[in-house]
């Protein structure tokens, strides 16, 4: 069974071979000529976002097989982003494991609700974020192809989604 933990700086290597991995995945998947930001991104984007935002990782025998990352939009609203699984072991539960982790510590932290974004016309992935309670806020064509907006709601407060907008 993974262990899930927050990432060192040393793991951004392998971070950013799994997030090439999984949103290589989303991009065929898509089969769309949208460009993936995810694709570009470099090591040295990684180990930024690990000194400056939350990232996790799901390990097992020192191997990592998936992470996730999310930073504070406003006191409010966190945003989920560069969410990603080794496709080799996708549906094994690991993926749930660490939304689970950023759900919970969002929560605990006083978060009123999660923000993320996909395709809309991925439909695997509309799903899987459906049977973790999120829902489709709003949709934009702003980086050329359908983008969803999804919200967890983690209390019944009232929270401004807008700085997800730019996102």
């Amino acid at each position: 069974m993974p262990t899930i933990r927050e990432a060192a700086v040393s793991d951004a290597k392998e971070i950013n071979e799994i997030t090439k991995k999984s949103f290589s995945l989303y991009r065929d998947e898509l089969h769309s000529s949208a460009p993936v930001k995810a694709l570009s991104e470099t090591v040295g984007t990684v180990e930024n976002d690990i000194k400056n935002n939350r990232v996790f990782v799901a390990e097992e025998n020192g191997k990592i097989l998936g992470s996730i990352r999310y930073t504070a939009l406003s006191p409010e609203l966190a945003y989920v982003y560069r969410f990603g699984v080794d496709p080799e072991i996708n549906n094994t539960g690991i993926g749930s494991g660490l939304l689970k982790t950023v759900i919970n510590e969002c929560s605990a932290k006083g978060f009123k609700a999660i923000a993320l974004h996909t395709n809309a016309k991925y439909y695997k992935l509309a799903r899987y974020y459906y049977g973790k309670q999120f829902f489709v806020h709003s949709t934009s064509t702003a980086k050329g192809y359908i983008r969803a907006l999804f919200i967890k709601e983690l209390s019944d407060a009232p929270y401004d989604v807008s700085p997800a907008f730019d996102k």
